[in-house]
């Protein structure tokens, strides 16, 4: 069997995702777990090693698709050119070397040279577009492979999903039409399933409004839109509860007797979640071809180039997505077609 290759982006190089990404795999255990490659200048990877005094990392540079030395980074160079370090700052020149560290990743996923993306944190604000502002990770994610992709942030017993992401509050309510209801729940449910290891999940379904509506006093989305659209999944076979006001929600722990949580805007999920697992949330991208996971936490500049930064939540995303990975192939063999084997065994025994 091929050894599992994860990408990794190197984030801003301004920010703090290079120095969670070497703490990380700092680590000889966390090396021999996978092959990691890491697509960043060794210039770039030895001023943060040197200035945050994090000791000898090993590493190979390498190309697309070569052989990883056993215990080594794979690096790859996706600049050319030098890149100035100047901690703490948000430049034209970090925003874009973010950008091509993030666009040579995913070159290697198209190649079929790796089998997951790990994404260190970058500033959405930074990155250089000639179109539509960047909003973030998942719809860059999303355009570049033609998928329609979920955000599922997940630790130990919660994993919530998001069925609006990086827009405007005002333009929740009209995003969350039920078709989108109903794209949102079928990603999430085979995610559950695929990615995640559980069969049959259940799935709370959170308010839009205050008390869920209150009966139509502090909004009409739950008594229109939402009780229906959850009774039409229920009798399609899904096992979906809701719609429940959030805060009641978290704050007596009824996510707990769920797989998972359907949130219907970004602070409704994010707010929560990260309450209860900031150090060790993954941020993951459903609904693509192949696995991507990142830390939960931004760029970080307050605290760049201080030593200080936890990479507890880099570790989680490596584990989560070799996990993911391990489903997959676990799906894969309990889901395969049966049949073909079950003939030869039969003309075998005859």
């Amino acid at each position: 069997m091929s050894p599992l290759r994860i990408a990794i982006s190197c984030g801003d190089p301004n920010g703090i995702g290079l120095e969670v990404v070497l703490k990380s795999l700092a680590q000889p255990e966390v090396r021999e777990m996978a092959q990691f490659i890491l697509f960043c200048s060794p210039q770039v990877l030895a001023f943060h090693r040197n200035s945050l005094n994090l000791g000898d990392i090993p590493y190979t540079q390498v190309s697309p698709g070569d052989k990883i030395p056993s215990g080594r980074i794979g690096l790859i160079d996706p600049w050319n050119r030098e890149v100035r370090i100047d901690f703490g700052k948000l430049t034209p020149e970090s925003g874009q070397a973010a950008l091509e560290s993030l666009s040579a990743a995913c070159d290697a996923i198209e190649a079929g040279h790796a089998n997951a993306l790990i994404t260190a944190p970058l500033s959405k604000a930074n990155i250089p577009t000639t179109g539509a502002p960047f909003t973030g990770h998942t719809s860059y994610l999303g355009e570049r492979f033609n998928a329609k992709p979920l955000m599922v942030m997940a630790a130990e017993g919660l994993r919530v999903a998001l069925a609006s992401e990086h827009i405007a509050l005002e333009k929740v309510s009209a995003t969350l039409t039920p078709e989108t209801l109903t794209q949102k729940l079928d990603v999430f449910q085979a995610a559950l399933s695929l990615d995640f290891g559980v069969q049959r999940p259940r799935i709370a379904v959170l308010s839009i409004n205050p008390h869920a509506g209150d009966g139509g006093a502090m909004g009409s989305e739950e008594d229109g839109r939402l009780k229906p659209w959850i009774e039409a999944m229920k009798n399609r076979g899904s096992l979906v509860s809701g719609p429940f006001p959030s805060d009641g929600f978290f704050g007596n722990g009824a996510y707990r007797s769920f797989d998972g949580v359907l949130a219907m805007y970004h602070d409704q999920g994010l707010i929560p979640f990260k309450i209860l697992h900031f150090e060790t949330g993954v941020n993951n991208t459903c609904g693509l071809s192949f696995v991507r996971t990142s830390p939960d936490h931004g760029v970080g500049l307050d605290i760049a180039g201080k030593n200080i930064a936890d990479g507890q939540s880099f570790q989680s995303a490596i584990f989560q997505a070799i996990d993911r990975c391990r489903h997959y192939g676990l799906y894969a063999e309990l889901t395969a077609n049966i049949l073909p084997k079950f003939e030869q065994k039969s003309r075998h025994d005859s």
